[in-house]
């Protein structure tokens, strides 16, 4: 699961890629504020804070003869929670994620290629390149609550194989909501043996924290 990382990877480069019109002046830097989960959250769902991390992609645009940088900084928070898979070793198998990507303003337009993506094709991108999640398939949808918003969550089915190559049957569960001039991803991975987690999952959601 270490390679998942690399899904943000994914999504801060559609950020800068995404078609900037127009001649750029001067420095084009954007940052986003990390979305953590509140600890009274993390207690009663028993995931732990693993790790928080700025992803910074620079592209340089051209036009009109001028050429101009943007730099566009995600922020990244990863929560994991150890669990028993039959026959094996207790794990960090579930896992709670956020991504936020700022709202990138140029010359008065305003754009984040996440604002169009429905939930399908953020698992997509999440997945896309990585050899841990595959077949990933639609199950479902609820709304649920995060940063004060309702907002579809979209379930999923996939197989999962981690780094250590264990594979088993996971569920994946994929929202967003725009908050603060962000926007803000949330992914939750469990193994299907350890039960539905709807109601964790709610939770977690529910505990987001952003610019408060």
């Amino acid at each position: 699961m270490k390679r998942r990382v690399a899904a943000g990877t994914v999504l801060a480069l559609l950020v800068v890629t995404s078609g900037c019109v127009g001649i750029l002046s001067g420095p084009v830097t954007f940052s986003a504020t990390a979305a953590t989960v509140s600890d009274a959250a993390l207690e009663e769902t028993g995931f732990e804070h693993n790790r928080t991390d700025d992803q910074t992609v620079t592209r340089e645009f051209s036009a009109a003869g001028q050429s101009k940088e943007v730099e566009v900084t995600n922020r990244i928070s990863e929560y994991h929670r150890t669990v028993g898979l039959p026959g094996i070793a207790e794990q960090e198998v579930a896992v709670f994620a956020t991504f936020a990507s700022p709202q990138v303003e140029v010359l008065g337009q305003s754009f984040n290629p996440l604002a169009e993506y429905d939930n399908r094709e953020l698992a997509e991108q999440f997945t896309a390149r990585l050899d841990s999640v595959e077949n990933v398939r639609e199950v479902g949808s609820r709304n649920r609550t995060m940063l004060g918003t309702s907002t579809e969550v979209t379930k999923f089915e996939a197989t999962v194989t981690t780094s250590t190559g264990v594979q088993f049957d996971a569920y994946l569960h994929v929202t967003k909501v725009e908050h603060g001039g962000d926007h803000v991803v949330a992914l939750a991975v469990y193994p299907q043996q350890f039960g539905e987690q709807g109601d964790t999952v709610a939770r977690l959601l529910e505990g987001v924290e952003h610019g408060e």
